[in-house]
């Protein structure tokens, strides 16, 4: 028998020996068989209970809520600021001294070092002192917020009146030169502040401590504490 003879013969042994289901499936029978397993699997899911049904729908809008929502969108929000109510939009990284500043337009309050160093961002936060260069603005909602202009009667409608510590020390600095270039004055007399509302009658050593976290450039602390004496003394203190 020649080679050709010979291959044709094992062609077709090996056809006859094929499983059945080695076969081409042509494009419309694949088609064909993909809607159907849809409606398999369709028919499947319309059978589970209808509770589970509406529980799963519900997590996959979550879900997707979830996904959709900005963490780092700008928000609106409301600061109390010296008694009056501020509506300003910020975002999540915004510092407390740059709302208080460039949106709300109180610019008593310094910025010198924007790293919590030198004290003449301070202002008081339900009466404590903090540096707002480092305070994230969202954590002070529903606060009350003080700054240097507490001291001075607001022309805001509906404004309080001037704070009586805040403007006793002010009037002190002025009488006594508490502040010569002026530029800690603020952070100063708002740590002060936070002093005699807890303290009205301090020792040095304890005006000493409550200032130790405001720098003067000028060097002016023996008329520093000398101002905060005096206020605490035209305040009533001893």
């Amino acid at each position: 028998m020649s080679r050709k003879g010979k291959q044709n013969r094992s062609h077709a042994a090996a056809k006859a020996d094929a499983p059945e289901w080695d076969v081409k499936v042509s494009r419309r029978g694949f088609v064909k068989a993909s809607l159907a397993a849809g409606v398999i699997v369709g028919g499947s899911v319309l059978a589970l209970d209808s509770k589970d049904g509406r529980q799963a729908l519900q997590i996959a809008q979550t879900t997707q809520t979830a996904t959709t929502t900005d963490p780092f969108a700008p928000q609106a929000i409301t600061l109390n600021v010296n008694g009056v109510d501020y509506p300003v939009t910020v975002e999540p990284r915004d510092m407390l001294v740059n709302v208080i500043r460039d949106s709300i337009g109180l610019i008593g309050t310094k910025r010198p070092c924007n790293r919590m160093e030198c004290g003449g961002c301070t202002v008081l936060i339900d009466d404590a002192p903090y540096n707002a260069c480092q305070y994230i603005a969202l954590r002070a909602v529903g606060k009350q917020i003080l700054t240097t202009e507490a001291g001075v009667q607001s022309t805001a409608s509906g404004a309080p009146a001037a704070d009586p510590v805040v403007a006793a020390l002010q009037s002190a600095f002025v009488e006594n030169d508490g502040g010569q270039c002026g530029f800690c004055s603020p952070g100063e007399i708002m740590s002060a502040a936070a002093l005699l509302k807890q303290n009205p009658n301090p020792t040095v050593d304890e005006i000493k401590a409550a200032q130790a976290g405001n720098l003067c450039r000028c060097g002016n602390y023996l008329k520093i504490i000398e101002s905060i004496q005096t206020a605490a003394t035209n305040l009533g203190g001893a």
